[in-house]
């Protein structure tokens, strides 16, 4: 018997609408950025780097990139988890605060994310769709693998059953803090890198952690890569890895897709653009379709 086609969900900003919810993330880490370069909250210096930075990238999403321990690892432009990055390094340059890689990586992504993403907990809010979406999938072969925390994106699934009910089910197939930002050039498992017409950098793509966690969901399933569809709503980060290594991809469109992301995955043949999430469950699993 062939083994079932696997599905891999992203969660935060491919399930739920990242703008929307990110807001208090944004607010509450721009206070916190005041408070670290000896401003008060809502100071008006403060407050036009970060809108100029929004400009630039909204302007140029393939000219900036989400910096990750030194590494250019992902667009900027996304959702404003990825957009604060770029801000934070803006704000923190024209203070001197903070100039060494490695102490402000751990900064922005270990401690200031963290803080700040806890803020959206609260009030989940979800795409069109995506409780129907997860509801359908029930007793299928379906994980999420996320860079979240895994009890706050269970939570967030549990939240989603009781307007929802029958999606509680994957709060336990909940797969998070998936690094897939990290780079790890000792790891030679696939490419070191791939072109993608009309971005001026390489897609890294040695996501070593990343794949670990994809590799043991499929193990658990007893499948392969080829029986592997990832979805998720940023390319490099979801869906570059998983595809180099065989599996089929969706990339969930959203206002701020980068335009030579969507080009590439309308052009490749194991990959679609996801315009409905409704779209979701006889792409990545034609058998339960």
């Amino acid at each position: 018997m062939p083994a079932p086609r696997v599905l891999v969900l992203d969660f935060d900003g491919t399930m739920t609408d990242a703008e929307a919810e990110g807001r208090p993330f944004r607010d509450g880490y721009l206070e916190d950025l005041c408070t670290l370069v000896g401003k008060k909250p809502g100071d008006a210096e403060v407050t036009a780097i970060a809108d100029g930075v929004e400009d630039d990238l909204a302007r140029a999403p393939g000219a900036h990139a989400f910096t990750w321990m030194g590494r250019l690892v992902a667009p900027a432009t996304v959702d404003p988890y990825l957009r604060m990055v770029p801000i934070a390094h803006a704000i923190l340059d024209q203070f001197g605060a903070f100039p060494g890689a490695v102490d402000r990586g751990r900064l922005l992504g270990s401690i200031l994310y963290k803080y700040n993403y806890a803020k959206t907990l609260g009030h989940p809010v979800f795409r069109a769709g995506a409780g129907e979406v997860l509801r359908a999938l029930g007793g299928t072969p379906t994980w999420i693998v996320t860079n979240s925390d895994t009890h706050a994106v269970a939570g967030k699934v549990a939240a989603l059953d009781h307007v929802t009910p029958g999606v509680a089910w994957l709060t336990s197939r909940v797969r998070g803090m998936a690094r897939k930002f990290d780079v790890d050039d000792a790891w030679t498992g696939v490419a070191a890198e791939l072109a993608v017409p009309g971005l001026d950098r390489p897609v890294l793509l040695r996501r070593h952690a990343y794949f670990e966690i994809l590799q043991a969901v499929l193990s658990d399933a007893g499948g392969a890569w080829t029986d592997l569809t990832v979805i998720g709503d940023i390319f490099e980060l979801d869906l570059a890895l998983p595809l180099a290594l065989g599996a089929r991809v969706g990339l969930v469109a959203s206002p701020r897709t980068p335009p030579y992301e969507r080009a590439f995955v309308e052009a490749h043949p194991r990959a679609r653009m996801i315009e409905d999430l409704a779209e979701i469950p006889a792409y990545a699993l034609p058998a339960s379709a």
